[in-house]
């Protein structure tokens, strides 16, 4: 009985994955991001945004961009309307957005971004960041693969809100032709975080800063639809997977205050139009 219990095992751990690649549909719902305040921007953009992002994985380590076909451009991310005289509308998430890449080490517990800001790229180190999940017997059948449930919250934390509505010829602006600005600290509440994880895929990886559950995250679902994550496909080959490189490296705080100074910037300067920060 013992060997046959053995057998068992050794072909349980034989048939788990170890590496491989996912393609996420990420979904943003920027409706559910504005506040009441600004209930009249929900007239100005799209209530979704939809974008896909890469994960490939290889035992303890990952690697997160936004996926690019050869016959597709990708958006952004952190962007929706048009330049010019007219609005546009950013806004900061989980993990960033744009050419944004996450190369996360389970055995160290590190995690190095690269990060766009204007026409230079920095990088970033960090730990990871941590959840407290809690494990569901719930189960559910994701791409063939069985996949547990597990839910987590994530702490509300106080969000900056900018508007600047800029002057300018036209009937645009202000009169006078200057510019009037507001700044008002906003408290997010509490968020519920419900993943799926792969029982057969030996990775803690998921997408954005999300990971730390005994398999890969097939699917995430953030704040009942603010964010969710759907497999698109699934490759058992990883390719390469390691740490962006070849970038200026700076502090968090370093890239966060040249990131206020730059929108700053872009705040007080012309345009005639108007543009609104959102950013977590």
């Amino acid at each position: 009985m013992m060997v046959a219990v053995a057998s068992l095992l050794t072909m349980a751990v034989a048939a788990q994955v170890t590496e491989g690649k996912v393609v996420y549909e990420r979904k943003i719902n920027m409706h559910k991001s504005i506040p009441p305040e600004m209930e009249q921007m929900k007239a100005m953009i799209p209530e979704f945004q939809t974008s896909k992002m890469e994960l490939a994985f290889k035992d303890q380590q990952s690697l997160y961009k936004p996926f690019k076909s050869d016959d597709e451009d990708m958006p952004s991310g952190e962007a929706v309307g048009g330049g010019g005289g007219g609005r546009t509308f950013r806004f900061g998430g989980f993990g960033g957005g744009g050419n944004t890449e996450s190369f996360k080490d389970y055995e160290k517990d590190t995690k190095t971004e690269i990060r766009e800001l204007g026409p230079k790229k920095y990088l970033l180190d960090d730990s990871l960041k941590h959840y407290s999940w809690k494990l569901s017997p719930d189960t559910m059948t994701i791409m063939g693969h069985l996949c547990h449930k597990a839910t987590t919250t994530i702490k509300g934390g106080i969000m900056g809100m900018a508007m600047q509505r800029f002057g300018g010829g036209g009937g645009g602006g202000n009169r006078g032709g200057g510019d009037s600005a507001s700044r008002t600290p906003r408290v997010m509440p509490d968020q519920q975080a419900v993943a799926w994880y792969a029982d057969d895929i030996a990775s803690p990886s998921g997408p954005d800063d999300f990971g730390g559950l005994p398999g890969l995250i097939m699917y995430l679902n953030v704040d009942e639809g603010a964010m969710v994550f759907s497999p698109l496909s699934f490759d058992s080959k990883a390719g390469t997977v390691k740490a962006p490189s070849g970038a200026k490296s700076i502090t968090r705080e370093e890239y966060r205050a040249m990131a206020e100074q730059q929108f700053g910037g872009m705040r007080r300067g012309g345009g005639g139009g108007q543009q609104i920060i959102i950013r977590q």
